[in-house]
């Protein structure tokens, strides 16, 4: 295998979202792997032109391809067309308001050299995402993640394959492979299904990207829209299965959930330890505080003795110089002389 070969085209759809559109962008720029070629379907939105030259000025062994389409052709087709003008051997898509960590790319890539199969061989590799929540503020929450190795047929029973975490290689498209446009939703899904009859399909299990929950106004969080969506999978896909494996599909489909279940209460314990732990640290930073406040206190207390005690001998020197000499006064200075003497010494 060829090194120089192993560039890697990003596909980003995109429509009137160009504050999000930036930080998917800039993830893109910040990739240590290199080269890279970032493609952008702008599907029938404002122009975008001079706001991603800028945010690409001056970037290193990155090609841009902009394709901007006066009028929308829907998901599916928006996917295809970037999918058409990748030129690189490996393509992998990115939603305009996800983004990628920086050794997104690096660590996919390095996962498919290690399987040591000619880049001619239609491999695909994919890791987990983090599922998570940015409140207006720009808190990010996370929610769950997302991706485990898929078990024979069980891309059947639902779609583990979040977008962002699958590097796949660009010529699947030669084997008329494409995002199905009878799909409004859970296009990536069908697209999945076709690629894992061609490719073999390798997991590395951590999570390096992340994609939002939307509050309102997502499609795949919409249930009407959502049972069609499956219907619709499902009408499609599962009468390619013989009888057999429709059977234990449905019965694996329980074991499936019960796994699912189990990672979520494992990552939900992971990160109430994690709260925990810092919970427990500010409460022993508080009580080192506390301690360090009750220190300055007691140092604060005697440092006031200290000086009621210099104020009354200051006051004491003061009559004792202004005052008539006589015997009992000056028996008074010589002791007070002493005194100040011995606390000197």
């Amino acid at each position: 295998m060829n090194n120089e070969l192993a560039a890697v085209s990003i596909i980003i759809r995109t429509k009137d979202r160009p504050e999000l559109l930036e930080q998917a962008v800039r993830s893109v720029l910040d990739q240590s792997f290199r080269p890279l070629e970032l493609v952008v379907v702008n599907d029938g939105g404002s122009d975008i032109e001079p706001l991603v030259q800028e945010w690409l000025a001056q970037q290193a062994n990155l090609s841009f391809n902009l394709i901007q389409h006066t009028q929308s052709v829907g998901r599916a087709q928006a996917a295809n067309v970037g999918l058409q003008a990748a030129t690189s051997p490996f393509s992998i898509f990115l939603d305009d308001d996800d983004y990628f960590d920086t050794d997104h790319i690096a660590q996919l890539m390095q996962a498919r050299l290690a399987i040591g199969q000619s880049f001619e061989q239609l491999v695909a590799v994919h890791c987990q995402a983090r599922a998570v929540h940015i409140d207006a503020d720009g808190t990010e929450h996370l929610l769950s993640i997302t991706g485990h190795k898929l078990a024979e047929n069980q891309l059947y029973y639902q779609n583990s394959l979040p977008i962002l975490t699958v590097l796949l290689p660009t010529a699947v498209r030669e084997s008329g492979i494409w995002f199905d446009t009878q799909f409004n939703l859970f296009e990536d899904w069908d697209f999945w299904l076709q690629v894992s009859q061609i490719c073999e399909l390798h997991f590395v299990d951590y999570a390096s990207c992340a994609y939002r929950i939307h509050d309102a106004g997502s499609g795949v969080r919409d249930e009407a829209r959502q049972h069609l969506a499956f219907k619709q999978v499902y009408a499609k896909w599962l009468n390619k299965l013989d009888e057999d494996s429709r059977f234990a599909l449905i019965a694996n489909s329980h074991q499936w959930h019960e796994e699912y279940v189990a990672r979520i209460q494992t990552q939900n314990r992971a990160e109430l330890d994690r709260i925990g732990a810092m919970h427990s640290h500010a409460l022993a930073t508080i009580q080192a505080k506390d301690g360090d406040i009750e220190h300055l206190n007691n140092l604060l207390t005697n440092a006031q003795q200290r000086y009621e005690v210099l104020e009354r001998s200051r006051g004491l020197l003061y009559w004792l110089k202004t005052s008539r000499p006589s015997a009992f006064a000056c028996q008074c200075k010589r002791y007070v002389c002493r005194k100040l003497f011995a606390r000197k010494h």
